[in-house]
């Protein structure tokens, strides 16, 4: 499926909530440098304020939140979480969360992140995410470990073996049974809508051939909108553009599905 440009009354309380996907933009633009960079300040600014995001999160965050069928004490892992709130949200529910991001060493494609950072919005959020500041499978992370995976617009901006690589740990580590909710982003001006291979932020990859080689069930998601599936319309997409949500920060729209081992 597609994220639409209108928000279940759901998603909007969610959002308004957790100050989701941009944080209290207000109060940084007014909080004075010696206090913004300090517990109290990061905690005013909200959680979603230390990262850059689409527009397109509006949809996709709570999609995963919802979608996830979460339960407290759940192990879950994120991939490529960054600097993003969505971990803290997830801790605030009582779920023990583990984010693996290499930062900076991800091919040029990655966001500013470390454990200092990590830990220091721990404090000001009273959580416990742990970060694993390397690549998943340098991650020493156990088998049949996780109820749940995340990856919030990730693995479009991956190199083909990074994925590949990836999907094989992915499958490692999550429970037989257990969920990965993946959002993906769909480039408008890549093939399949005009004859561009890649941009500077990815590429549009097949969401058929990821589905067949994860080796997982696809448990949620329109075939007619994810991208390599023989059902997949883009002129029809393109005819019925209006009602989806479209990134302002770059041209995209936001696939999203849930798999399950």
């Amino acid at each position: 499926m597609l994220a639409l440009r209108d928000l279940p009354e759901e998603y909007k309380k969610w959002n308004r909530s957790f100050f989701a996907p941009f944080g209290r933009r207000w109060v940084s633009r007014h909080l004075p440098n010696i206090i913004k960079n300090t517990i109290i300040g990061n905690r005013l600014q909200g959680m979603f304020a230390f990262q850059a995001n689409n527009s397109t999160r509006l949809y996709e965050y709570p999609f995963a939140f919802y979608s996830a069928d979460l339960v407290r004490g759940m192990k879950i892992l994120e991939i490529g979480g960054g600097m993003s709130g969505f971990q803290f949200v997830l801790a605030k529910q009582g779920l023990s969360v583990i984010n693996v991001d290499p930062g900076l060493a991800a091919h040029g494609c990655g966001w500013p992140v470390d454990n200092q950072s990590i830990a220091k919005l721990n404090k000001a959020f009273g959580t416990q995410v742990e970060l694993r500041n390397c690549f998943i499978q340098n991650a020493s992370l156990a088998d049949n470990y996780f109820d749940r995976v995340f990856s919030i617009s990730v693995i479009e901006h991956l190199p083909p073996d990074d994925l590949i690589s990836m999907l094989e740990n992915i499958k490692r580590v999550l429970k037989p049974g257990g969920l990965l909710i993946l959002t993906v982003d769909l480039f408008l001006d890549l093939k399949p809508f005009t004859r561009r291979e890649s941009n500077k932020y990815g590429r549009n990859i097949s969401i058929y051939e990821l589905v067949t080689l994860s080796g997982f069930k696809m448990i949620k998601g329109k075939r007619e909108e994810l991208l390599g599936f023989p059902e997949f319309d883009a002129e029809n997409i393109l005819c019925n553009f209006s009602q989806y949500m479209l990134g302002t920060g770059y041209p995209a729209l936001a696939q999203l599905l849930i798999l399950q081992k």
